[in-house]
């Protein structure tokens, strides 16, 4: 077959429908409430034992470097949205820019004191303040700017699910070294991808794994006067990886990564297959030669499942973050071909569930058309019906 941006079997009701997502908070009632008192003890430890003292000398370098105050609060997308003012420690040039346009490693607005603040991250810790008061937590997705936010969410599909947790003053994200301004594609997508897996795993050990990096990292800075680049896991190398789990050769990867690749090959229309395997199919693929073999001749192989994830990180330490699901990997290839105005053809499913699926990339993903559909037979092909479903797949125009 030639390539066409095909989209099949992968069409769900959590896809189609509204799913609320506010268990990933209200089953983790306990974990909030020790966190918040977690933050408000340790907030005030800090504030007691380490700003009563780093507040002046580093207020006195401030004002004797440039003109100013000695804080900076700027307004921020906190919880569910509501706008908070974020304090730092004043690193610019006092101007009337500064609640819009996020400052650049090279920008000439930051002062002498500034740079070393940034550097250190020093200029974060009166955020302390902002746990306090309850607008922020010790950990969680950094907050960003209005502006940001809203141009965002116009990248990537459900990007505030972000914050349905309070903003923290370090995340998964900045351990992982993202941080600073997001402007390319990849980064935004990368970043969100983090803060959605810390939504999702909320809890006292990835908390307590983030502020260990964090201190890590902060140390580091002061020693040795620069940044530790973390260490790439497999899925971050620029080569495709393939590592075999009993009889399937899985693709070290992950949803912007897959989606990525998937995409440049329907740019170029060129072939490319894909499978999410989780459990069950791995299982068939032992018991089923032809099977087996049917899935390996795959070009990419997504694992799909929490176990397939585990087993791939601990025989190999792949450092997957995240399983990648067929459902969720079609959203991510759908707002890729929304932003390149790319064409597909969804194969599978029900008619009434295809429907509904139409609907949602419609208003979801406008930039994407849709060449054609076909609904599942359920039952097996003869080899006329799967010639007569590939010459109609290829000349539907589909990328």
């Amino acid at each position: 077959m030639k390539s066409a941006l095909t989209l099949a079997h992968l069409t769900t009701r959590s896809m189609t429908e509204k799913v609320s997502l506010r268990h990933y908070v209200d089953e983790k009632s306990s974990y909030f409430f020790f966190k918040r008192l977690f933050d408000i003890t340790f907030s005030l430890l800090v504030i007691v034992g380490i700003l009563s003292w780093l507040i002046p000398v580093v207020g006195l370098l401030i004002l004797l470097d440039s003109k100013g105050g000695i804080f900076f609060i700027q307004r921020r997308v906190g919880k569910g949205g509501k706008i908070f003012g974020c304090i730092k420690f004043r690193t610019m040039m006092s101007n009337a820019e500064a609640n819009e346009v996020q400052a650049k490693p090279d920008d000439k607005r930051i002062t002498r004191v500034g740079k070393f603040l940034r550097f250190t991250n020093l200029d974060e810790f009166p955020q302390f303040l902002n746990v306090v008061t309850g607008h922020m937590s010790i950990v969680g997705p950094r907050p960003h700017m209005i502006k940001d936010c809203n141009k965002f969410a116009k990248v990537v599909s459900g990007y505030k699910f972000r914050n349905m947790v309070k903003p923290g003053i370090t995340g998964l994200s900045q351990v992982k070294g993202y941080r600073g301004p997001a402007k390319e594609f990849a980064t935004i997508f990368r970043r969100f991808e983090y803060d959605a897996f810390y939504v999702r795993n909320a809890g006292f050990g990835l908390d307590l794994r983030i502020i260990r990096q964090t201190t890590g990292q902060v140390a580091y800075a002061l020693l040795r006067r620069r940044m530790p680049i973390p260490a790439p896991s497999l899925v971050d190398q620029e080569k495709d990886i393939k590592l075999q789990l009993f009889t399937a050769n899985y693709s070290i990867t992950d949803y912007l990564r897959a989606s990525e690749t998937i995409i440049s090959k329907a740019r170029i229309r060129k072939s490319y297959g894909v499978s999410a395997l989780a459990v069950h199919g791995l299982i068939e693929t032992v018991k089923d030669r032809s099977f087996r073999n049917l899935v390996n001749k795959l070009d990419m192989i997504v694992p799909d499942g929490q176990p397939i994830r585990w087993a791939l990180n601990s025989f190999y330490k792949a450092g997957l973050e995240d399983r990648v699901t067929g459902p969720i990997l079609t959203k991510y290839v759908l707002a890729r071909a929304s932003e390149e105005k790319l064409s597909v053809y969804l194969y599978g499913s029900t008619a009434e569930t295809l429907e509904k699926f139409i609907a949602f990339i419609n208003i979801n993903y406008p930039g994407v058309s849709i060449a054609g559909i076909h609904a599942d037979r359920f039952r097996e092909a003869t080899p006329e019906e799967d010639q007569a479903d590939i010459d109609k797949i290829n000349a539907s125009g589909a990328h």
